[in-house]
């Protein structure tokens, strides 16, 4: 999906600023480009569409204060995603334009730069590539479906032309909060993966596109992964250290379960937006690791909600609390007291407890060690 942030960082545009403060105005979703070139005399801008990103110069307004204004605030309230305004015939901006794109959410900017029809070329060209990359993210998403290592190689192959004995996945993002283009973060990785050709002879190919709300960039070795990540680690600090980015990194395997390097990269990246990090490794996650590949597992989480669903059954018609106790136990390794004290109870209460958890999740017969490992596995997902 092209954003107003994507538009604004085409090379058309020289410097950019908005008339007024429209929040998370560069998160809005950009789905054509129009030409303002005249008044909304006759058709009140019929012909323009929600989502459309309008360029224009103005110059039709022959710097008619009203003229201008009027055309302005039409065209925000037919729900356009922005307006891009050249600033060649000094174009008049007055209140009435500027409390309009706050109230309506409509960002509207002033630019020096290329003449807009250029701007406009350029974003339909960036839309029309979005397209190809979207049908690049059915093809991941296909990948990440579970198939056969013969068929992950080929898909890897038809998607990336990637070759090699084994490959690694980097997920890329702006840092959270942050409205970047994702098209400039993609071109930068780009960027980098050249280098990384040219400085590391053990890569043998990379590739780079931009998947859902990341860019992913995959790099295939032509060696068998043997515990040296030198390279990686390079690769992973060149783009950490490109801009406010973040950065997952996921482990080498061989090129037919490929696949797992991407689903690592994205959790990775996931982990490391929320943990404030610019870059995070498979590796580094720990417990974590274990956490998340239950969570992307489907049969594993399902089954992890099956039993908690029981425990919650039992307490909505019992008005008991072994939900919140089974948590507190498995938070506590098996620590009676500890989970006592968490819930402010006698440890002789969580013993009771114990016995009518094992009822409900029919281990009438199992030691209470195996009870806590049961239920470390139910809330790990």
């Amino acid at each position: 999906m092209i954003t107003v942030a994507d538009i604004l960082a085409l090379p058309a545009f020289e410097k950019v600023a908005p008339i007024a403060e429209c929040p998370h105005a560069g998160t809005r979703p950009v789905h054509n480009v129009g030409i303002l070139d005249c008044p909304p005399d006759y058709n009140k801008y019929s012909v323009y569409y929600p989502g459309e990103f309008i360029v224009t110069n103005l110059g039709f307004a022959n710097n008619d204060e009203r003229i201008a204004e009027e055309s302005l605030c039409v065209m925000m309230s037919r729900g356009v995603s922005g307006i891009a305004i050249k600033t060649v015939y000094d174009p008049p901006i007055t209140d009435r334009v500027r409390q309009t794109s706050e109230k309506c959410g409509v960002p509207v900017y002033l630019y020096t730069g290329a003449f807009h029809e250029m701007v406009a070329y350029q974003a339909l060209d960036l839309i029309r590539r979005d397209e190809q990359e979207s049908n690049r993210n059915e093809a991941i998403d296909a990948l990440l479906a579970g198939q056969n290592n013969e068929q992950i190689r080929r898909k890897i192959y038809d998607i990336a032309n990637i070759t090699g004995a084994t490959m690694n996945c980097f997920a890329v993002a702006p840092q959270a909060n942050d409205e970047s283009s994702l098209y400039a973060v993609l071109g930068m990785v780009q960027t980098l993966l050249k280098n990384a050709e040219e400085q590391h002879p053990e890569v043998d190919s990379t590739f780079a596109c931009r998947f859902h709300e990341c860019a992913l960039a995959l790099v295939s070795y032509g060696t068998q992964a043997d515990g040296d990540n030198r390279v990686v680690d390079s690769i992973a600090c060149d783009i950490a250290n490109s801009g406010p980015l973040c950065c997952g990194i996921g482990s080498r395997f061989v090129l037919a379960s490929s696949d797992l390097s991407i689903r690592q990269a994205l959790a990775c990246l996931t982990e490391a937006r929320k943990r404030g990090v610019r870059k995070l490794s498979w590796q580094e996650l720990g417990m974590e690791a274990f956490s998340l590949s239950a969570k992307t597992s489907p049969l594993f989480s399902r089954t992890c909600a099956m039993y908690r669903s029981m425990l919650q059954a039992y307490d909505n018609e019992n008005n008991t609390d072994l939900m919140q106790t089974a948590r507190a136990l498995a938070d506590a390794l098996g620590d009676v007291k500890a989970a006592a004290d968490s819930l402010f109870q006698h440890p002789n209460t969580i013993r009771y407890r114990l016995k009518k958890i094992k009822a409900v999740l029919n281990l009438e017969y199992a030691s209470d060690k195996e009870l806590v490992a049961f239920l470390i596995l139910t809330f790990l997902a």
